[in-house]
Order: C-alpha cells, then sequence, then structure tokens
C-alpha cells in the first residue's frame, strides 16, 4: 500500500512510496487520515493472508532455474482496479505483469490461460 499512516506499517526498499504490512483495522482510518493528499480507498491497499517463506539462497537458486521471474512493475499497475470492467473480468495482475515483460514470457501465460485477446 501507499499509506505511511497505517500503524505498523514498514517502508519498502527501492520502492517509491510504497509500504508493507501494518493493522488492516487501523488502515480504514489512515486511509482518509488529513496528512494524505488525497484520501485514499480499498482500491489503494493489496492485503494478503498467507506468506511463503524460503530457505536462505532458495528463492535466488528458483529465480536461476526460471519457476520465478523478477519484474519492475508501476504502482499503477500495481493498484490497478480488477474488479469486473463489464461483462469482461478484468485481467489479473499476474497476466499483465507477465505480459508487460514481453514475447519473451507470452508463451508462460498461454501454457497456464490459453491465448488471450490483448
Amino acid at each position: 500500500h501507499a499509506c505511511p499512516y497505517v500503524k505498523g506499517c514498514v517502508p519498502l526498499p527501492k520502492a517509491d512510496g510504497l509500504y508493507w504490512g501494518g493493522d488492516p483495522v487501523q488502515a480504514q482510518k489512515a486511509m482518509k487520515d488529513e496528512r494524505l493528499e488525497k484520501p485514499m480507498s480499498g482500491f489503494d491497499f493489496k492485503f494478503f493472508i498467507q506468506t511463503t517463506r524460503w530457505l536462505p539462497s532458495q528463492l535466488e537458486q528458483e529465480i536461476k532455474d526460471g519457476t520465478w521471474y523478477v519484474a519492475t512493475v508501476s504502482k499503477e499497475v500495481l493498484f490497478r482496479s480488477r474488479d469486473r470492467l463489464g461483462a469482461k473480468r478484468a485481467k489479473p495482475l499476474w497476466t499483465e505483469i507477465i505480459e508487460l515483460l514481453g514475447d519473451d514470457y507470452k508463451h508462460i501465460r498461454d501454457q497456464l490461460y490459453g491465448e488471450e485477446d490483448d
């Protein structure tokens, strides 16, 4: 999320104003904090219930093996509304990021989801 006023949140390094964690209940109050340029909404937050942990160097090895892909993504992409867009579902975040990586990664998306209309 991008709200520095959520109790217990931690700034992410190299993330240009993004924060990790904090109290999700208190976040509802923090998103209306008068110190913000403009009030935030629930779409400005992504809270995840579960986590994945790796042994030392395990993640780096899995990236080298091609199990994971590293991407730099803008805040606009991360926090774009993924609600339904009329009769059509919005593109899932993972799919959009894979597509932004370029044609070299298109086959990965197609393996999991089949070919999609752009």
